[in-house]
């Protein structure tokens, strides 16, 4: 049926094959644990304020008047929530406008 060579052959790309998914298994365990990490994602997001510095300003500064909303009204979370929606959806309309 098969010649010795060929048997042998078809092993060799067996042990191969079972190599590449052992390292291929290595990397995805590696890539794992680095996105778990908190440092990766306390640099991602200083990267990401970095390149993008009007939205990081314009979340924070809503952020910080939902906040406040908050505190002294608490009820008022719910409105405060709606009407940032609403913003959101007119800047994101006018963004792709753009």
């Amino acid at each position: 049926m098969f010649q010795k060579t060929e048997l042998e052959c078809l092993r060799l790309q067996k042990d191969l094959l079972v190599l590449q998914s052992d390292a291929h298994r290595l990397v995805l365990t590696n890539d794992w644990q680095r996105l778990r990490s908190p440092e990766t994602w306390m640099t991602e997001a200083g990267s990401l304020a970095r390149r993008h510095p009007f939205w990081t300003t314009a979340l924070a500064t809503a952020a910080g008047v939902l906040a406040v909303n908050a505190v002294r009204k608490p009820g008022a979370l719910a409105g405060g929530l709606g009407q940032l929606v609403k913003l959101a959806s007119l800047a994101f309309s006018l963004w792709r406008r753009a």
